[in-house]
């Protein structure tokens, strides 16, 4: 498939003489472009059947045209079509829209000073020390989504079970972040613990005492760049399993399944310190942020349907 949106509602920066800071337009071409993909099979072996589907789906996502046209602001100045747009961030991270990159572009905006040895740089106090330095981390919009079902029938009994993934993309946890700066994370505590007699930890190539360190990295102002992570995840998404009634019970009017099924069971495997598929905005932005938000739910239930 290949879609293109065009004529977006976007918030652009204007002169403040001209009594506001930003104005709405709608311009813009954004474009997706991608793939749906299934393949299944179906096998029988005596009473037992077997049914296994995969299915895959990649999206590529792409502004064409950040701005086109002309537009004015309200004292009749043209406005200059801008290199980028800013969506906001948390801490020292902005989403920033640029003509051939994507919509969810995340850019963190400091780095650690280094010695000309590559080791980081220490104020008189023992402190590294930040540097300005926009860095695109990467877009917090996945490549590809993969999801693999299996279902057995035997006589009246049914079992399924849905392994789904997530490759590419980014995730931010400031929630990691400002529990570094606090030092009440794991990794402060590591950091404590591997000191030396003189309260100093090799961190980065560099011996530095921990509270040093995290006070000034950590923090949603600080280097965002270390609680960047990829969002690649394989969780166990749901597993079913049931019993059909005997169509006899009830004098053959109706067929009554009853299953009892678990969602969202087990993540086999994540790197980020968080569940990468929430999110604490339900907005265009804010996407693959974790700050402070509740943990991912695992939902037990069960399902009746019935077959007149």
């Amino acid at each position: 498939y290949k879609s293109n949106t065009k004529n977006q509602t976007l918030e652009i920066p204007i002169s403040a003489s001209s009594g506001y800071t930003a104005m709405y337009i709608q311009t813009g071409d954004i474009q997706n472009t991608g793939i749906e993909l299934t393949v299944g099979s179906e096998n029988k072996f005596g009473d037992l059947t077997w049914s296994s589907s995969f299915t895959a789906t990649h999206n590529q996502n792409k502004i064409v045209q950040l701005m086109d046209g002309e537009f004015y602001d309200p004292q009749g100045q043209l406005i200059t079509n801008p290199e980028y747009l800013g969506k906001g961030g948390v801490g020292s991270t902005e989403f920033r829209l640029y003509k051939g990159g994507t919509m969810g572009d995340l850019y963190t905006k400091n780095k650690l000073k280094r010695n000309e040895d590559g080791t980081m740089y220490l104020s008189e106090s023992g402190q590294p020390v930040l540097e300005n330095e926009l860095e695109k981390a990467g877009s917090v919009l996945p490549k590809w989504n993969l999801g693999f079902r299996n279902d057995f029938y035997y006589k009246n009994i049914n079992f399924g079970f849905l392994i789904s993934a997530r490759i590419g993309g980014v995730v931010a946890s400031t929630t990691q972040a400002i529990m570094d700066g606090y030092g009440v994370s794991k990794a402060s505590a590591i950091a404590r613990d591997n000191a030396n007699d003189k309260g100093l930890t090799m961190i980065e190539g560099t011996m530095v005492r921990p509270k040093d360190y995290y006070d000034v990295t950590g923090q949603a102002q600080g280097l965002m760049s270390n609680y960047i992570y990829k969002a690649n995840n394989v969780r166990l998404q749901e597993v079913s399993i049931g019993y059909t009634l005997h169509s006899a019970w009830f004098n053959d009017v109706v067929k009554l399944n009853v299953s009892f099924v678990g969602r969202n069971l087990w993540m086999i495997y994540n790197k980020a310190p968080f569940d990468p598929e929430t999110t604490a905005s339900t907005g265009t932005y804010y996407q693959g942020f974790d700050y402070f938000m509740q943990p991912s739910a695992r939902n037990i239930g069960f399902t009746v349907r019935a077959q007149f």
